[in-house]
C-alpha cells in the first residue's frame, strides 16, 4: 500500500487528503471511500481512460482507494491526479516517490492535467514548506510558487508528472508572479470642488476611519468612495499574502495582489454573499475587502439583516461563521465607506431642486440605517452640487500626489509610536492608548462639552478621539491639541436629519 497526498477544501482552508490505494483480488472495480464528492466518485470513469492514453495499464481486478481523514467530506478540488499517481506506484509502473509529494488537478480523457478552479494557494500553504513539491499544470504551479519555502514542478499531461517524479533534480521548479508597484488610476483631483469631504477621504484612508457620504445625486459620492481605495499604501507581502489566500477560496490567483482590494457590491447581494457561507463555506465580500475598502453605495437599500450582520465583524476585524456541517473563520479588517442619498427622490438637500417625498418617505428612508451602524462610522460629510465653472476649472489641492506625501509624513509618525500593544493607525487605537499618546486638557474639556451637548456614547468619544489623533499626525503633532478635537468634531457632528425638514 502506498500513500499519496491530494487536497480538499475545508472550513475556509484547504485540508491534506492522503491517498491509500490497495489492488486485492476480486472483480475489477474502483471503490471509494473517505466520504468523497461526486467529483471524486467521477473519476472512476475517468482514471482509465486517463491511465491507458499514456500507455500506462488500469488493473483488471479489485481497487480500494481510501482517503484519509476520512471524516472530512472532499469536496472542492479534484483528486484525480493524486489517484492517478497513488494507483501507477501501487502497480510497481512507477517508484515511491521520495518525500511527501502534493498532487493538484483534474484529469481529463487523454491524460491532460486541468488546474482545480479554487484552492490551489492554500493547499501549497498546507504542504508548509515540509513536502518534496506540488505537482500540477503550469496554471497550478505558477500559483503553488507564490506560497513561501513551496518548490512547485509544472506539467502539462500524466507522462511529465512521472517524468518529474523519477528525476525532480533535472526539472526546474516554476517561479512566482514577481509584484511590481502599486499603479491606480484613480486620482483624488478628478474630484472638483468638495473640499470638506476631500479631506475626509485623506482622514480615513491616512486612519483607516469609516467614512459615510451623504448628498443628491451626481456630487460624486461614489466617484470619492474609489478614490479612498487609491490613497491606501500599496500591500507589503504579507499582506498581500493575507488577500491572495481569501481570493484562493474563490477562484485561481496568478499573482499576489499588488494595491488594497476594491469592494463594491450592488444592493441586491444576499447576505451570504456580503458575509459568506456556502457549501464549503467561502468567504463574501466583506472578507474580500480584507486591508482594503469595502463600499456600500445607496446604503439604505441594501437588506437589513446584512447592515446588522456587519456591526460585529468590522469592530473585530473578523468573521465567524457557524454552519450545522461546519464553520470557518475569515479576516475582515476592511474600511467601511458608505453613501447615500438624503431621501427617496435624492433632493431633500438641494439648494435648488425641490424634494417630492412625503415626511413619512424621509424618515422611512433614514430609519433603513440603525443608530447602531451609524455609530460606528468616524466620518460623516455632507455632499452639496459642484458648481457648473468648478469642472473645467484647474484642479484644486490636495492632488493625489500631495496627499500621499502628506500621508506618508504622517505613517512615520504613526510608525514611531507603534508598538505590540499600541497600533499605528489612530483608527484602530483604544482609549487609554490614545490618552498615553498625549491629550491636552483643553482638549478633553471640548470632547466632554460635546459628549454632553449632542449626548454621544462612549464609543462616539473614542471615534471622535481618534480622528482628532489622525488629525494630529497629518500635521506632524505628537499631541491632541485642542485645534485637533475641535475638526474632528466638525466631522463627527451627524448627518443632518431634521424632523422639520420637510416643513
Amino acid at each position: 500500500m502506498q500513500t499519496i497526498h491530494g487536497a480538499t477544501l475545508y472550513n475556509g482552508k484547504a485540508e491534506l487528503v492522503r491517498v491509500e490505494t490497495l489492488i486485492t483480488r476480486g472483480m475489477p472495480q474502483l471503490i471509494l471511500v473517505g466520504m468523497p464528492d461526486r467529483v471524486a466518485l467521477e473519476a472512476r470513469e475517468r482514471l482509465p481512460s486517463a491511465l491507458r492514453s499514456h500507455s500506462f495499464p488500469f488493473p483488471k481486478t479489485k481497487v480500494l482507494v481510501n482517503l484519509v481523514p476520512a471524516q472530512v467530506q472532499k469536496r472542492g478540488m479534484p483528486l484525480d491526479l493524486a489517484m492517478a499517481v497513488s494507483l501507477l506506484v501501487a502497480q510497481a509502473c512507477i517508484p515511491k516517490p521520495k518525500g511527501p509529494w502534493l498532487f493538484l488537478g483534474e484529469l481529463d480523457l487523454d491524460g491532460r492535467l486541468i488546474p482545480p478552479a479554487r484552492g490551489t494557494l492554500l493547499a501549497a500553504l498546507a504542504t508548509r514548506g515540509n513536502f518534496a513539491g506540488v505537482i500540477g499544470s503550469p496554471e497550478v504551479a505558477k500559483e503553488a510558487a507564490l506560497a513561501p519555502g513551496v518548490l512547485a514542478f509544472s506539467a502539462k499531461n500524466l507522462t511529465e508528472v512521472v517524468q518529474i517524479l523519477s528525476n525532480p533534480e533535472k526539472h526546474d521548479a516554476v517561479l512566482g508572479e514577481e509584484r511590481g508597484c502599486s499603479i491606480t488610476d484613480t486620482l483624488l483631483e478628478d474630484v472638483r470642488g468638495q473640499e470638506i469631504a476631500r479631506e475626509a477621504a485623506i482622514l480615513s484612508a491616512c486612519g483607516r476611519h469609516p467614512l459615510f457620504l451623504q448628498g443628491p445625486p451626481g456630487t460624486g459620492k461614489s466617484m470619492l468612495a474609489k478614490r479612498v481605495a487609491g490613497l491606501l499604501p500599496p500591500l507589503d507581502s504579507e499582506n498581500a499574502l493575507e488577500v491572495a489566500q481569501i481570493e484562493a477560496c474563490l477562484g485561481r490567483v496568478p499573482a499576489l495582489p499588488r494595491q488594497a482590494p476594491m469592494r463594491a457590491p450592488h444592493s441586491s447581494v444576499s447576505a451570504q454573499g456580503i458575509l459568506g457561507g456556502g457549501r464549503p463555506i467561502r468567504p463574501g465580500e466583506l472578507s474580500r475587502a480584507h486591508h482594503g475598502v469595502l463600499f456600500l453605495d445607496e446604503l439604505p437599500e441594501f437588506a437589513r439583516p446584512i447592515l446588522e450582520g456587519l456591526r460585529q465583524p468590522l469592530e473585530e476585524g473578523e468573521i465567524r461563521l457557524q454552519r450545522a456541517e461546519s464553520w470557518a473563520s475569515f479576516p475582515a479588517k476592511a474600511l467601511l465607506v458608505a453613501a447615500r442619498n438624503p431621501c427617496p427622490c435624492g433632493f431633500l438637500t438641494h439648494p435648488k431642486i425641490g424634494c417630492r417625498c412625503t415626511y413619512l418617505q424621509v424618515q422611512r428612508y433614514l430609519q433603513r440605517a440603525s443608530g447602531p451602524l451609524l455609530d460606528r462610522f468616524d466620518l460623516f460629510v455632507e455632499m452639496g452640487p459642484v458648481e457648473p465653472e468648478s469642472m473645467d476649472a484647474p484642479p484644486t489641492g490636495p492632488t493625489q500626489q500631495e496627499a500621499l506625501e502628506k500621508m506618508e509624513a504622517a505613517q512615520k509618525i504613526q510608525e514611531a509610536r507603534s508598538s505590540a500593544e499600541i497600533p499605528a493607525k489612530g483608527g484602530e487605537m483604544e482609549f487609554t492608548q490614545l490618552l498615553e499618546c498625549g491629550v491636552s486638557p483643553t482638549a478633553r474639556r471640548r470632547i466632554h462639552q460635546a459628549a454632553h451637548r449632542l449626548h454621544w456614547s462612549a464609543r462616539a468619544q473614542l471615534r471622535c478621539l481618534r480622528v482628532a489623533r489622525t488629525i494630529a499626525d497629518l500635521q506632524g503633532s505628537q499631541g491632541i491639541a485642542e485645534e485637533h478635537v475641535l475638526e474632528a468634531i466638525s466631522f463627527r457632528r451627524p448627518v443632518q436629519e431634521q424632523e422639520d425638514a420637510k416643513g
